[in-house]
Protein backbone atom coordinates (compact mmCIF):
# COMPACT_ATOMS: atom_id res chain seq x y z
CA UNK A 1 0.00 0.00 0.00
CA UNK A 2 1.45 3.26 -0.83
CA UNK A 3 2.28 5.65 2.39
CA UNK A 4 1.52 8.80 2.94
CA UNK A 5 3.45 11.14 1.48
CA UNK A 6 3.96 15.43 1.48
CA UNK A 7 0.94 15.68 0.38
CA UNK A 8 -2.79 13.96 0.92
CA UNK A 9 -3.33 10.66 0.85
CA UNK A 10 -6.76 10.95 1.02
CA UNK A 11 -8.97 14.19 0.45
CA UNK A 12 -12.40 14.72 2.63
CA UNK A 13 -14.60 11.63 1.13
CA UNK A 14 -18.11 14.01 1.07
CA UNK A 15 -20.31 11.19 0.31
CA UNK A 16 -21.95 10.02 3.18
CA UNK A 17 -21.93 6.87 4.31
CA UNK A 18 -24.92 5.94 6.23
CA UNK A 19 -25.19 2.81 8.75
CA UNK A 20 -28.84 2.29 9.39
CA UNK A 21 -30.97 -0.32 10.02
CA UNK A 22 -34.50 -0.66 8.99
CA UNK A 23 -37.32 -1.50 11.90
CA UNK A 24 -40.88 -0.85 10.87
CA UNK A 25 -39.82 1.25 8.23
CA UNK A 26 -37.71 3.34 9.86
CA UNK A 27 -34.56 4.11 9.33
CA UNK A 28 -32.14 4.64 11.95
CA UNK A 29 -28.79 6.42 10.88
CA UNK A 30 -25.21 5.49 12.93
CA UNK A 31 -24.48 9.71 13.61
CA UNK A 32 -21.46 10.40 11.38
CA UNK A 33 -17.86 12.09 12.75
CA UNK A 34 -14.50 13.32 10.72
CA UNK A 35 -11.14 11.66 11.46
CA UNK A 36 -7.47 11.82 10.29
CA UNK A 37 -4.17 10.24 11.29
CA UNK A 38 -1.05 11.63 11.75
CA UNK A 39 2.28 8.55 11.63
CA UNK A 40 5.90 7.81 10.95
CA UNK A 41 7.45 4.83 10.82
CA UNK A 42 11.26 5.89 10.02
CA UNK A 43 13.14 8.95 11.05
CA UNK A 44 15.41 11.59 9.38
CA UNK A 45 19.23 9.72 9.29
CA UNK A 46 18.04 7.02 11.97
CA UNK A 47 17.58 9.57 14.46
CA UNK A 48 14.86 7.52 16.18
CA UNK A 49 14.58 3.76 15.97
CA UNK A 50 12.19 2.39 13.34
CA UNK A 51 8.18 1.87 13.97
CA UNK A 52 8.10 -0.79 10.95
CA UNK A 53 4.30 -1.98 11.77
CA UNK A 54 3.32 1.63 12.24
CA UNK A 55 2.09 2.20 8.57
CA UNK A 56 -0.30 -1.41 8.99
CA UNK A 57 -1.57 0.24 12.28
CA UNK A 58 -2.97 3.62 10.83
CA UNK A 59 -3.70 1.99 7.04
CA UNK A 60 -6.18 -0.44 9.04
CA UNK A 61 -7.64 2.08 11.63
CA UNK A 62 -8.36 3.96 8.70
CA UNK A 63 -9.91 1.29 6.37
CA UNK A 64 -11.99 0.10 9.67
CA UNK A 65 -13.81 3.40 11.16
CA UNK A 66 -13.69 4.82 7.07
CA UNK A 67 -16.77 2.48 6.89
CA UNK A 68 -18.99 4.02 9.28
CA UNK A 69 -17.30 7.82 9.41
CA UNK A 70 -15.90 10.23 7.21
CA UNK A 71 -12.06 9.99 6.48
CA UNK A 72 -10.02 13.48 5.76
CA UNK A 73 -6.51 13.19 5.80
CA UNK A 74 -3.59 10.76 6.15
CA UNK A 75 -0.28 11.99 6.76
CA UNK A 76 3.23 11.46 7.73
CA UNK A 77 5.44 13.49 9.92
CA UNK A 78 7.55 15.28 7.71
CA UNK A 79 7.84 19.13 8.79
CA UNK A 80 4.32 18.24 10.68
CA UNK A 81 5.12 19.90 14.22
CA UNK A 82 2.54 22.96 13.35
CA UNK A 83 -0.43 20.47 12.81
CA UNK A 84 -0.86 20.01 16.80
CA UNK A 85 -1.29 23.24 17.30
CA UNK A 86 -4.00 25.62 17.13
CA UNK A 87 -3.82 25.48 13.32
CA UNK A 88 -7.35 26.70 11.71
CA UNK A 89 -5.22 27.32 8.60
CA UNK A 90 -3.72 24.28 8.43
CA UNK A 91 -5.00 23.58 4.94
CA UNK A 92 -7.82 20.55 6.12
CA UNK A 93 -4.66 18.88 8.27
CA UNK A 94 -4.42 20.06 11.26
CA UNK A 95 -5.76 18.41 14.63
CA UNK A 96 -8.73 21.13 15.15
CA UNK A 97 -10.13 20.41 11.49
CA UNK A 98 -11.50 16.32 12.96
CA UNK A 99 -12.79 15.44 15.85
CA UNK A 100 -10.62 12.21 16.24
CA UNK A 101 -7.40 12.05 15.50
CA UNK A 102 -5.43 9.32 16.01
CA UNK A 103 -1.33 9.75 15.78
CA UNK A 104 1.54 7.08 16.00
CA UNK A 105 4.86 7.74 16.59
CA UNK A 106 7.47 7.59 19.36
CA UNK A 107 6.34 9.51 22.80
CA UNK A 108 7.48 10.96 26.14
CA UNK A 109 7.22 13.72 28.68
CA UNK A 110 9.42 16.27 29.97
CA UNK A 111 8.79 17.13 33.64
CA UNK A 112 6.42 19.79 34.55
CA UNK A 113 6.67 21.09 30.88
CA UNK A 114 5.93 19.40 27.58
CA UNK A 115 3.78 16.40 26.36
CA UNK A 116 5.45 15.59 23.02
CA UNK A 117 5.87 13.49 19.94
CA UNK A 118 8.32 12.98 17.85
CA UNK A 119 8.79 14.28 13.98
CA UNK A 120 10.25 12.77 11.16
CA UNK A 121 12.63 15.73 10.59
CA UNK A 122 15.94 14.95 13.03
CA UNK A 123 15.79 17.00 16.56
CA UNK A 124 12.44 18.37 16.03
CA UNK A 125 9.28 17.20 18.41
CA UNK A 126 5.63 18.61 18.93
CA UNK A 127 5.72 19.80 22.33
CA UNK A 128 1.90 20.40 24.24
CA UNK A 129 3.07 23.84 26.03
CA UNK A 130 6.06 24.72 24.34
CA UNK A 131 4.08 24.57 20.96
CA UNK A 132 0.45 26.08 22.85
CA UNK A 133 -1.41 23.37 21.99
CA UNK A 134 -5.26 24.60 22.48
CA UNK A 135 -7.28 22.01 21.28
CA UNK A 136 -10.74 21.82 20.69
CA UNK A 137 -11.13 25.77 19.99
CA UNK A 138 -11.17 26.07 16.26
CA UNK A 139 -12.79 24.80 12.38
CA UNK A 140 -14.30 21.10 13.31
CA UNK A 141 -12.74 21.33 16.36
CA UNK A 142 -10.79 18.27 18.18
CA UNK A 143 -12.79 16.23 20.91
CA UNK A 144 -10.59 12.75 20.87
CA UNK A 145 -6.76 12.63 21.12
CA UNK A 146 -5.66 9.22 20.69
CA UNK A 147 -1.90 8.56 20.38
CA UNK A 148 -0.25 5.38 19.92
CA UNK A 149 3.06 6.62 21.61
CA UNK A 150 4.83 5.99 24.82
CA UNK A 151 4.52 8.07 28.00
CA UNK A 152 2.56 10.80 26.76
CA UNK A 153 0.13 10.33 29.79
CA UNK A 154 2.95 8.95 31.68
CA UNK A 155 2.20 10.32 35.92
CA UNK A 156 5.38 8.37 37.19
CA UNK A 157 6.89 11.49 37.99
CA UNK A 158 3.38 12.91 39.55
CA UNK A 159 -0.03 13.82 38.82
CA UNK A 160 0.82 17.43 38.89
CA UNK A 161 3.35 17.18 36.42
CA UNK A 162 0.62 15.08 34.43
CA UNK A 163 -1.98 18.15 34.76
CA UNK A 164 0.79 20.45 33.82
CA UNK A 165 1.84 19.04 30.54
CA UNK A 166 -2.30 18.56 29.17
CA UNK A 167 -3.69 21.70 31.06
CA UNK A 168 -3.14 23.69 28.03
CA UNK A 169 -4.21 21.49 25.69
CA UNK A 170 -7.72 20.65 27.74
CA UNK A 171 -8.89 24.46 27.94
CA UNK A 172 -9.66 24.55 24.32
CA UNK A 173 -12.14 21.93 24.91
CA UNK A 174 -10.74 18.92 23.94
CA UNK A 175 -12.94 16.35 25.59
CA UNK A 176 -10.74 13.08 25.61
CA UNK A 177 -6.81 12.17 25.60
CA UNK A 178 -5.97 8.66 24.96
CA UNK A 179 -2.36 7.61 25.07
CA UNK A 180 0.25 5.41 27.29
CA UNK A 181 1.49 5.73 31.08
CA UNK A 182 4.65 3.72 30.51
CA UNK A 183 5.15 1.74 26.92
CA UNK A 184 3.18 1.02 23.49
CA UNK A 185 5.01 -1.96 21.49
CA UNK A 186 5.34 -2.13 17.83
CA UNK A 187 4.84 -5.89 16.62
CA UNK A 188 3.65 -8.31 14.67
CA UNK A 189 1.40 -8.56 17.44
CA UNK A 190 0.35 -5.10 17.59
CA UNK A 191 -0.03 -4.17 14.34
CA UNK A 192 -3.74 -4.46 14.37
CA UNK A 193 -4.24 -1.90 17.88
CA UNK A 194 -5.08 0.58 15.00
CA UNK A 195 -8.02 -1.39 13.73
CA UNK A 196 -9.21 -2.84 16.88
CA UNK A 197 -9.77 0.39 18.24
CA UNK A 198 -11.37 1.87 15.57
CA UNK A 199 -13.79 -1.58 15.59
CA UNK A 200 -14.88 -1.16 18.91
CA UNK A 201 -15.72 2.59 18.43
CA UNK A 202 -18.32 1.64 16.12
CA UNK A 203 -19.65 -0.90 18.15
CA UNK A 204 -20.38 1.70 20.62
CA UNK A 205 -17.94 0.79 23.18
CA UNK A 206 -16.72 3.70 25.48
CA UNK A 207 -13.89 5.48 24.58
CA UNK A 208 -11.94 4.47 27.47
CA UNK A 209 -12.52 1.04 26.76
CA UNK A 210 -12.34 0.96 22.99
CA UNK A 211 -8.91 2.25 23.57
CA UNK A 212 -7.50 -0.25 26.24
CA UNK A 213 -9.44 -3.21 24.68
CA UNK A 214 -8.29 -2.19 21.36
CA UNK A 215 -4.52 -1.69 22.41
CA UNK A 216 -4.26 -5.21 24.84
CA UNK A 217 -1.89 -8.02 23.22
CA UNK A 218 -0.97 -11.33 24.37
CA UNK A 219 2.50 -11.09 23.56
CA UNK A 220 3.41 -7.41 24.54
CA UNK A 221 2.76 -5.42 28.24
CA UNK A 222 1.11 -2.49 26.80
CA UNK A 223 0.46 0.21 29.68
CA UNK A 224 -2.59 2.18 28.45
CA UNK A 225 -4.19 5.07 29.91
CA UNK A 226 -6.91 7.77 29.17
CA UNK A 227 -7.68 11.65 30.59
CA UNK A 228 -10.57 13.86 30.69
CA UNK A 229 -11.66 16.82 32.47
CA UNK A 230 -15.11 17.85 34.10
CA UNK A 231 -16.15 20.64 36.09
CA UNK A 232 -16.27 18.48 39.46
CA UNK A 233 -15.03 14.84 40.39
CA UNK A 234 -18.43 13.32 39.33
CA UNK A 235 -18.87 14.86 36.46
CA UNK A 236 -15.26 14.31 35.21
CA UNK A 237 -15.35 10.28 35.85
CA UNK A 238 -18.77 10.69 33.99
CA UNK A 239 -17.42 11.78 31.09
CA UNK A 240 -14.51 9.58 31.21
CA UNK A 241 -16.44 6.45 31.81
CA UNK A 242 -19.46 6.80 29.46
CA UNK A 243 -18.62 8.53 26.49
CA UNK A 244 -18.57 6.95 23.29
CA UNK A 245 -18.06 7.60 19.25
CA UNK A 246 -21.74 7.84 19.08
CA UNK A 247 -22.34 10.49 21.79
CA UNK A 248 -19.36 12.74 22.69
CA UNK A 249 -20.74 15.73 20.57
CA UNK A 250 -23.61 15.74 23.48
CA UNK A 251 -20.56 15.94 26.19
CA UNK A 252 -20.62 19.60 27.07
CA UNK A 253 -16.97 20.97 25.95
CA UNK A 254 -15.15 22.23 28.77
CA UNK A 255 -12.96 25.39 28.27
CA UNK A 256 -10.61 27.32 30.30
CA UNK A 257 -12.18 28.02 33.97
CA UNK A 258 -14.94 25.43 33.42
CA UNK A 259 -12.09 22.45 33.55
CA UNK A 260 -12.59 22.45 37.47
CA UNK A 261 -11.21 18.55 37.16
CA UNK A 262 -9.13 16.15 35.75
CA UNK A 263 -9.43 12.45 35.99
CA UNK A 264 -8.11 8.88 34.57
CA UNK A 265 -8.05 5.32 33.80
CA UNK A 266 -5.16 2.95 33.19
CA UNK A 267 -4.42 -0.44 32.57
CA UNK A 268 -1.00 -1.82 33.33
CA UNK A 269 0.71 -4.80 30.67
CA UNK A 270 -2.39 -5.04 29.40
Amino acid sequence: MERPGNSFFSVARVALLLLAATLAGVTVVHPQAHFGTLCQADYQNDWRDELPYSWDRCDWFNDELNDTDIFDFYWNLHGARTLYGSCDGCAGMGADTVSLLYTNTHGGAINDTDVRLVMWDQDIRARSNTDSWRLGDESTKLSIFANYACETLTSADSSTSLINRWRGTFRGGLRMALGSHDKLYDSVTTNECGEDFADNLQDGETIKWAWFDGNGDWAEDQDVKVLATGTSESNCKSRKNTMTWQNFGSFTRLRDGDVNWYCSSKIDNN
